[in-house]
């Protein structure tokens, strides 16, 4: 359980200027709370040679998210969840991989998570609605150089269905084990909808339960950094007829 101490340095890091970490930290920075910052990072090629259906990485800032899943019982108070939005158009997307802009905080001794939480949702009015596609503790594999997170998803995502989506993404680990956090780099400038980002347990105080913007949690930045990968669905077939 994080102590009194921890809950007011999350809530202080929320709105707080993080300071330079050691040059030994590759340049990154952190506090154990809901926000990080590191250096930016030139987005890696595509996964695979795979078809980039759609790419955020290029917006990446210096600064992250805490969106995770705590493993033990004592961190669901802490368990959080950030979502950003795509517009998938007529002909329809294959989603077979997803790529992230992560890091690890600077206190963090333990390896960057193997395994996250990974779900598409329609779109509600303006935040993440109906689970679309899941992936509970889907298989990630971490770029240390390139700090990228990629999940080459075990069965694709078919969305056949024009329209706004959102896409999540929760490391799974054990925070007293890891002795830090992992973070999810925030993006900017805005593109489509504003980022959602949610702690349902509230144990950081932040008065986000429920889905709501990240400029209302104390993130600056608006959106997420990541990149979709897969197939653009071909049209289908129509018969037509000679009156």
């Amino acid at each position: 359980m994080k102590s009194t101490a921890m809950l007011l340095a999350a809530a202080a890091a929320a709105v707080a200027t993080v300071a330079t970490a050691p040059a030994e930290a590759a340049g990154r920075a952190s506090t154990r709370g809901v926000i990080a910052s590191r250096p930016a990072q030139p987005p890696a090629a595509p996964n695979g040679g795979a078809v980039v259906l759609y790419s955020q990485l290029a917006s990446a800032t210096t600064s992250g998210a805490l969106s995770a899943q705590f493993s033990s019982s004592s961190g669901a108070p802490y368990d959080s969840e950030g979502a950003d939005d795509f517009v998938v158009p007529a002909a329809g997307w294959r989603i077979a991989t997803a790529e992230f802009a992560a890091f690890v905080g600077n206190t963090t001794t333990g390896a960057y998570p193997t395994a996250a939480n990974v779900r598409v949702y329609s779109n509600a009015a303006g935040v993440p609605g109906a689970t679309v596609c899941n992936y509970p503790s889907v298989t990630v594999a971490y770029n240390t150089s390139t700090q990228i997170a990629t999940v080459n998803l075990p069965i694709v995502c078919d969305l056949t269905v024009a329209g706004t989506y959102w896409i999540s993404y929760q490391p799974i680990y054990d925070f007293g084990a890891s002795g830090g956090d992992y973070y999810w780099n925030l993006a900017s400038p805005q593109a489509g909808l504003i980022g959602q980002w949610r702690n349902p347990g509230d144990g950081f105080e932040l008065g986000c339960a429920s889905w709501s913007p990240n400029t209302s949690c104390g993130f600056t930045q608006p959106d997420y950094a990541f990149r979709l990968s897969g197939q653009v669905l071909p049209v289908s077939l129509q018969s037509f007829g000679i009156d």
